[in-house]
């Protein structure tokens, strides 16, 4: 279920990002705060964190994501040659009109560092990636 779209413009509609390989990290917007969680490799959630961040964390996020023009990433990346197990990512993002889903293994859309950073302040330097 979609959480309400909230009237304040920089909050998202819809946030829902992760990494991991072994064990990962899941970041997502509840309707009400962003919750950050680290999970095992089955997806049970080992901690949980609900947060608030400023509206200036939020506004700094979304310029990052801006700068780094994530809005056209695409929809799925992989490396050229077979790996086994590795890191598998995700983003669910729709903000202000824009709605971004991409996802990978072991493969990386230009910029990936920076966006990782700008994820890691808004959850208020708490770890992911």
């Amino acid at each position: 279920m979609k959480p309400p779209v909230s009237s304040e413009p920089f909050l998202p509609e819809r946030l829902d990002l992760g990494i991991g390989s072994v064990d990962g990290y899941r970041i997502f917007w509840d309707g009400g705060a962003l919750v950050w969680q680290r999970t095992s490799a089955a997806g049970e959630v080992l901690q949980e964190t609900r947060l608030q961040p400023s509206e200036e964390a939020w506004r700094a996020f979304w310029r990052a994501l801006d700068e780094l023009d994530v809005w056209n990433w695409e929809p799925y990346y992989e490396p050229d040659y077979p790996t086994c197990g590795g890191t598998q990512w995700a983003v669910w993002i729709e903000h202000g009109g824009r709605t971004l889903k991409a996802s990978g293994r072991d493969a990386w859309p230009p910029g990936f560092e920076r966006y990782l950073a700008a994820v890691r302040a808004l959850a208020g330097e708490r770890p992911f990636g």
